[in-house]
């Protein structure tokens, strides 16, 4: 059955989170704190707005008599936070210029291009606005976007808010990888845990929304995997596509290339987590898909390849692995992916990955758009 927005939601193909969330604000039983969290670009910060939405919506009676639960998506308050203008409504990531980083001129910035954590003086930032009342809504919402990347001080200092709330005051927690925040922050918020979105959910709302063409959404549906967010960003987006094809590009020649440049592959996959880890791991989910996509093209299921235009490589990879080999390369992906995800360290997960994984004759397998001799594999930048 399709999940048809209620109200002004602008969350979607999450029902139950919003059947949870909307009940709870409607009976002014909120809690002072939730952890959203799911795969990237599932929706996770969407939902976050949505709940700053609800809990601060001034909904006005419609010509009928009926007023909407919240959020109602038409009042002013609900306008000025879809837009990032509500004072009471803050979200916080790694790029979050701190006050005092412009008061002593270092900011400009220059200071977010290198950073990579949230920092202990963004919650101190944070406790400070939290001790003000509303100045324009009923609560202040703070919204702490890649909750993972705070220091170890920033959510030893979050903590003491978490547990000592105030009445109107909100905390939202947004992360792809819950597990790597400390089990006390975890502990006292409400967690939300987001799935993987339908694909006729996702292709129905990129043409009713987003005004896309059937064709384009149902391929860009398919492609997202269950997350929206892609699917959203590459209608906009002309590169999206060619990113995947890139990717695509690098496992093949891995595939067929030698330990030297399995090796080589393993030390840019490593360099590109020291700088921006979702997008590391999203080039190791790429290789889950790719395996995926093997063993449909082997065992005549087309249809349900995602990565359709390189159906003659798979095809062809398929061919030359028998389902043993198969099978342990989705295994040695996903036990990579496990061990990212409980802090292994990168070089040295991806290494025993490029080591567990089968080889194949590149002799054998088309490699359209393959680098010229001694290029190597083509850069993960």
């Amino acid at each position: 059955m399709s999940d048809r927005l209620p109200n002004g939601w602008q969350t979607f193909g999450h029902p139950g989170a919003i059947r949870l969330l909307g009940g709870a604000i409607s009976l002014g039983r909120a809690s002072h704190a939730y952890l959203v969290a799911g795969p990237e670009q599932v929706g996770k910060r969407t939902l976050a707005l949505d709940i700053a939405r609800a809990v601060n919506c001034t909904p006005s009676t419609d010509l009928f008599g009926d007023t909407p639960q919240p959020p109602c998506g038409r009042c002013e308050s609900c306008d000025r936070i879809a837009r990032g203008l509500h004072a009471d409504v803050r979200v916080i990531d790694v790029d979050t210029e701190l006050a005092s980083d412009d008061a002593s001129g270092s900011g400009q910035g220059s200071s977010s291009r290198t950073r990579k954590n949230i920092r202990i003086e963004h919650i101190a930032e944070l406790q400070r606005e939290a001790a003000l009342k509303p100045f324009e809504g009923r609560r202040r919402v703070f919204i702490v976007d890649g909750a993972e990347a705070m220091s170890a001080e920033a959510a030893n200092r979050l903590l003491k808010t978490l547990e000592e709330p105030a009445e109107d005051v909100m905390i939202v927690l947004v992360s792809s990888f819950p597990e790597s925040l400390p089990p006390t922050v975890v502990s006292r918020c409400q967690r939300i845990e987001l799935r993987l979105v339908r694909g006729d959910e996702i292709e129905r709302v990129l043409v009713d929304r987003f005004g896309a063409e059937p064709e384009d959404a149902a391929m860009l549906s398919r492609i997202a995997r269950g997350c929206p967010g892609w699917a959203i960003d590459a209608l906009s987006d002309p590169t999206a596509l060619d990113k995947r094809a890139q990717s695509a590009q690098r496992i093949l020649t891995v595939l067929t290339g030698d330990i030297e440049v399995r090796f080589r592959y393993a030390r840019e996959a490593s360099a590109t987590f020291g700088r921006d880890r979702a997008a590391g791991m999203a080039e190791i989910e790429a290789w889950l898909d790719w395996w995926r996509d093997v063993a449909f093209a082997a065992n005549g299921l087309d249809r349900h390849v995602v990565n359709a235009d390189w159906l003659p490589s798979l095809t062809a990879v398929g061919k030359a692995l028998d389902s043993g080999e198969l099978s342990g390369a989705v295994e040695a992906v996903e036990r990579t992916l496990d061990a990212l995800r409980a802090n292994a360290m990168p070089r040295l997960a991806l290494e025993v990955m490029m080591l567990d994984l089968p080889g194949v004759d590149g002799s054998a397998v088309p490699q359209p758009g393959a680098p010229a001799a001694g290029e190597g594999v083509p850069s993960l930048l």
